[in-house]
């Protein structure tokens, strides 16, 4: 099957309000094949004020998404703010598992589609549920508001699995040790972790990353490994550009551990992380496994008895 683009969801309710934070949950049936990317846009016209001060996508705080019930993608942002004027951790994240976000800078008119990578089969009569969270929007999107669900299907080296995430306070200028929560998905890697912090400000003073070595990394030179230094991230400011995208090589309070495919056999990933303040951060597991590999291992009983009607009543029958 060749590359293909469906539309698989539409409404024009779906948006961010100013009146306040929101909430939505939506669900639809798919047509069969290779998802190779899923695509979440926004659009409308946005008239006397843009919705958020630069990116759209500021305002998007949580995408949880199942198909056929299997989860494979629970998406949260801490530390958003509609008043940020920079890049947004949703872009920073996005583009670290290998997504991206394209969005018109032009302040009049809103067009914002977060693409991220998917890589898994999905069979007929399949079906997705979509829980959405947003802030509220510094101004209302005043005409032709429209949300909208696209998947591409194409061709994919790997299924991309973005977990549940780990939260852990951290205590002031005191080396802690925080054990991430790897899910349990037969032939799965540890592509990397994304790691935020509660505020937007960098106050990670260094990490240990005991899968990479023994040595400490400042924020700066985690940015350097991770590619964020020299590929940056790409984004919508039209207080600086409306025809041009930014570009930013940092996301405040937001930083990406790659882990190389990283084979876990513990279930856990250990990082030894300071703070320069109190703070509490939470970090995200990305993982990769083979396209088509079957759902998250669960805990499955060795000892049961079948029961039915058929054998109940024979048994109380019969029983003396």
């Amino acid at each position: 099957m060749g590359v293909r683009y469906t539309n698989i969801y539409q409404d024009g309710t779906t948006l961010p309000s100013p009146a306040a934070p929101a909430q939505f949950n939506v669900a639809n049936p798919i047509p069969a094949g290779l998802i190779e990317e899923v695509g979440f846009r926004w659009s409308g016209t946005t008239g006397a004020g843009q919705p958020s001060t630069a990116t759209f996508s500021e305002l998007i705080t949580g995408l949880r998404m199942t198909l056929n019930g299997d989860q494979w993608l629970n998406l949260q942002i801490q530390g958003a703010s509609v008043l940020n004027a920079d890049c947004s951790r949703m872009v920073g994240m996005v583009m670290d598992m290998g997504g991206r976000v394209v969005e018109d800078p032009n302040p009049a008119q809103l067009d914002c589609t977060i693409w991220i990578p998917c890589g898994i089969n999905v069979p007929q009569n399949s079906r997705f549920e979509l829980d959405l969270s947003t802030l509220a929007s510094a101004n209302a999107i005043t005409a032709l508001g429209r949300f909208e669900v696209w998947i591409k299907y194409g061709k994919s080296t790997n299924a991309t699995i973005v977990g549940n995430q780990t939260s852990f306070p951290l205590a002031a200028n005191a080396q802690t040790m925080v054990s991430v929560k790897i899910p349990t998905f037969k032939g799965a890697t540890v592509a990397g972790i994304a790691i935020q912090g509660q505020t937007v400000a960098d106050n990670l003073s260094q990490i240990i990353v005991k899968p990479l070595g023994d040595f400490a990394y400042s924020a700066t030179y985690l940015r350097g490994i991770s590619g964020a230094n020299q590929n940056g991230y790409m984004f919508a400011q039209s207080a600086t550009s409306q025809t041009d995208l930014q570009y930013a090589d940092a996301v405040e309070g937001y930083y990406f551990c790659p882990l190389y495919n990283l084979s876990v056999v513990d279930g856990s990933v250990v990082l030894l992380i300071t703070s320069a303040v109190a703070e509490t951060y939470t970090f995200t597991p990305i993982l990769n496994l083979p396209t088509g590999g079957s759902g998250e291992r669960t805990p499955v009983q060795t000892s049961q008895v079948a029961t039915g009607s058929k054998g109940a009543i024979l048994s109380r029958a019969e029983d003396i």
